[in-house]
């Protein structure tokens, strides 16, 4: 077996080196450590079910004959990696950009000075023509700007830059990139996140709260959307818009929102941009800031403000359902059938717990095939009622073990939220 792993307290980069090595070696499998950053404990729990990534947590390397490191090049910076380095017959390849401080001595390297690691695998896929989609487009530009300070830090090179243009052309999303990207600000952004602070007017629509401003600003300045999500976190609000003007032909709008909150997307394709439910952007024509800022009070008052509800994007539980009374080799044949990584065990209509594909695992490895679920069945897992919303699932999917959220409505599973269902909404596919 194949694994590709990568350094505790995992980084966009190092999630998206994984990744593109899932795409250059096609039979191996990623590892995840335990220990990863809360930005990238956010995208996966979204994104983990399109990734070929699998936790440390209960992985048994016994099986393991290659090992593929990325973004890393000593033994202590792995997560329990130690039977391995002991292996004398274990074949080790490396794609990393750290110079200094190797302790894995590899038959394979690739070792380069480069702003990202990330960097170096997509010159390999782009020479091999390796297709890949959209969202993993998405992935390696995060993995790019954020070890590279969106191309500002001093280690960029121009070999980065050009994954950048590669990786937009392939169709990566920068509102996406924005949103799961934070960073600091100079003094001239400083300034209008000050007049933000002190001229925006908060609005209560409903139970959202929103700040909105309307600023004229220097000419030329730009990357205003940290300057936005700056704002909405200081100010503790549900949403933000920024409307800023810096000559008399145009104003722009930025939005951004706590997810599945307030679609800033659809609000910014109203005003003729564009952008997904947490992130967008627009450019209006012909008018001052203060007449772009009462268009976009329009629309929310209009109801795009709305929050969306599970019920409107959860699946049907029929194929995550296993009865309570049935065996662990039953769930096991029902998660390998329909391909899932979880079930909800249900007496009945009434759920009682749910079952994670690798608790199934451990269970066949034990030899305890034979033992009812019921056993097995984890009581405390996350549920939601129907019309909770979309940011509530959010938040709890990052808590669920078995990769799916069980909608209640009296204690009756009606429905089942998973990742796929989150992806669906977030890329609006």
């Amino acid at each position: 077996m194949q694994i590709v792993t990568t350094h505790t307290g995992t980084d966009f980069d190092a999630l998206a080196s994984m990744v593109a090595c899932t795409f250059l070696y096609p039979e191996s499998v990623g590892v995840l450590p335990s220990r990863v950053n809360p930005e990238v404990k956010r995208f996966m729990s979204v994104h983990a079910h399109i990734l070929r990534i699998r936790p440390r947590k209960d992985f048994d390397l016994d099986g393991v004959t290659s090992l593929i490191v990325v973004d890393a090049n000593n033994w202590q910076r792995l997560d329990r990696m130690d039977v391995l380095s002991k292996k004398d017959d274990l074949d080790v390849v490396c794609w990393d950009h750290h110079m200094e401080g190797v302790t894995i001595q590899s038959g394979e390297t690739h070792r380069e000075e480069v702003g990202a690691a990330v960097t170096l695998l997509l010159e390999e896929m782009q020479r091999r023509d390796t297709p890949f989609s959209p969202i993993h487009a998405t992935l390696f530009l995060l993995g790019i700007y954020s070890d590279t300070g969106c191309l500002r830090y001093p280690s960029v090179t121009a070999r980065d830059a050009a994954m950048v243009s590669f990786l937009i052309e392939n169709g990566a999303d920068l509102n996406m990139v924005s949103a799961y990207l934070d960073d600091s600000v100079d003094d001239a952004h400083a300034e209008v996140f000050r007049k933000m602070l002190e001229e925006s007017e908060i609005l209560d629509v409903d139970t959202v709260r929103i700040g909105l401003c309307a600023l004229y600003i220097n000419n030329g300045l730009t990357s205003l959307a940290r300057v936005v999500s700056k704002y909405r976190e200081f100010k503790g609000v549900d949403a933000a818009f920024g409307v800023f003007q810096a000559d008399s032909q145009k104003s722009m709008v930025i939005g951004r929102s706590r997810p599945g909150l307030v679609d800033v997307g659809q609000i910014m394709r109203v005003l003729g941009g564009g952008g997904h439910t947490g992130a967008g952007s627009a450019i209006i024509r012909g008018e001052c800031p203060q007449v772009a800022a009462q268009q976009v009070r329009a629309l929310l008052a209009q109801g795009c403000h709305k929050p969306v509800a599970v019920e409107t994007i959860m699946s049907s539980p029929d194929k995550y359902r296993v009865d309570a009374g049935a065996t662990m080799e039953t769930a096991a044949q029902i998660l390998a059938d329909n391909n899932v990584s979880g079930l909800m065990v249900c007496e009945g209509n009434e759920l009682l717990g749910g079952l994670s594909a690798q608790v199934c695992a451990k269970a066949g490895k034990d030899g305890r095939l034979g033992v009812p679920v019921k056993g097995y069945a984890k009581r405390q897992i996350p549920k939601l009622m129907p019309s909770a919303s979309y940011r509530e699932a959010m938040c709890l999917m990052a808590e669920a073990s078995e990769g799916i959220i069980a909608v209640v409505d009296a204690e009756e599973l009606v429905g089942v939220v998973s990742q796929v269902d989150l992806l669906l909404q977030v890329y609006k596919f």
